[in-house]
């Protein structure tokens, strides 16, 4: 197998200085120890749900936490949210999913690939596994499913939280993370040769290509962190829907960039009636820091966090100033009894604090 580089890597610039768009606040109480991601991600189960098996790992909390409920990215999976449920163990009880087709989870429904169809899955699931309402966190491709969600089953979701949502962005301008090729995908005939192109990427050379991808500095990124990534990458690699599953999941996210009126994207966010937390980082490759106020504005009541030096995965990258800004976002709407939340300070703009390592998906 060969080891071609993973994918496109330019992206927009830095922007460390759009960290005074925040207003969002920043919890000041105890948390739990920051693993790194090397670390065995929390046991979990397979469901039946809507026809197929859905993988779900639980992180326990105390008794009578209030659940959290976390959705990964595209080519991501369960395990990118084993740091950010770690920290947080102490306050609320984490399940982190495998969307259909990725990670240990079965393909979708009939085989469609669209956020339309994991939102259902997720609500699905949520009703079957969960003690609703949840707080709701997805990153990328799952900020746009968690959207989903929280509009079109608001009685399961307390409060969303998106992390670098993959807003639709159709500006003409060349400074993108992601590859101007990837257009190309809604062509019919296309597939094979992205099947292709995937199969030719070595493991250890997609989890090195996902580092420096991903994170606002891929220099932390350990040995031991990319071997783990790389095997995980290798496991994936031997299941027959892989490929399928993320060509369909990046087909069906840019064809819902397409959509118009009431089913638009800022249409959906506009009907979300829970408090939203907006988190972004100003080193995001994949999804312009640029569009973070304009995304938070789609969301009626929402907050902004922007994380000086900080990667497309606020969640792996800085998994305590994320925790942080979601415990004083909670601490909105969520009772004492459920919640024992300390007074928060101003986040101003928040700057690294902790190590990072490696996570296992792209987005």
């Amino acid at each position: 197998m060969t080891s071609t580089p993973s994918w496109h890597v330019a992206g927009p610039p830095a922007r460390d200085d759009l960290a005074e768009w925040t207003t969002a606040t920043l919890d000041q109480g105890e948390l739990g120890p920051i693993p790194p991601l090397a670390q065995p991600a929390p046991a979990g189960r397979t469901h039946l749900i809507l026809g197929g098996g859905v993988h779900v790992r639980r992180q326990p909390g105390p008794a009578g936490a209030p659940p959290v409920w976390y959705v990964h990215g595209l080519g991501g999976s369960s395990t990118d949210w084993t740091r950010l449920s770690a920290v947080l163990a102490s306050r609320a009880t984490g399940y982190s999913l495998d969307l259909p087709g990725s990670g240990r989870s079965d393909p979708p429904p009939g085989g469609r690939y669209s956020p339309q169809v994991d939102a259902r899955v997720v609500a699905a699931t949520i009703e079957r596994v969960g003690d609703g309402p949840v707080h709701l966190v997805g990153n990328s491709y799952g900020g746009v499913v968690v959207t989903e969600v929280a509009a079109g089953w608001p009685h399961l979701v307390r409060t969303l939280t998106v992390l670098a949502p993959a807003v639709p962005d159709l500006r003409l301008t060349g400074d993108r993370g992601a590859d101007p090729r990837l257009g190309m995908l809604l062509m019919p005939g296309t597939a094979g040769l992205a099947y292709q192109r995937l199969g030719s990427i070595a493991p250890t050379a997609r989890a090195r290509g996902m580092g420096e991808l991903c994170f606002g500095r891929p220099e932390v990124v350990t040995e031991q962190d990319y071997a783990l990534a790389a095997r995980e990458h290798a496991w994936r690699a031997r299941l027959p829907w892989v490929y399928e599953s993320m060509i369909g999941n990046l087909r069906g996210l840019m064809s819902s960039y397409l959509r118009t009126g009431q089913r638009s994207f800022a249409a959906v966010a506009g009907r979300i009636t829970v408090p939203t937390l907006v988190v972004w980082g100003t080193r995001d490759r994949l999804v312009d820091v640029r569009l973070s106020r304009r995304a938070a504005a789609a969301y009626p009541d929402a907050q902004l966090l922007v994380i000086a030096g900080c990667g497309h995965v606020p969640q792996m990258e800085e998994p305590e100033t994320t925790a942080r800004a979601m415990l004083a976002h909670w601490a909105r709407t969520v009772t004492r009894s459920d919640f024992a939340p300390t007074e928060p300070d101003l986040a101003g703009a928040p700057s690294r604090s902790v190590p990072a390592a490696v996570g296992t998906s792209s987005s």
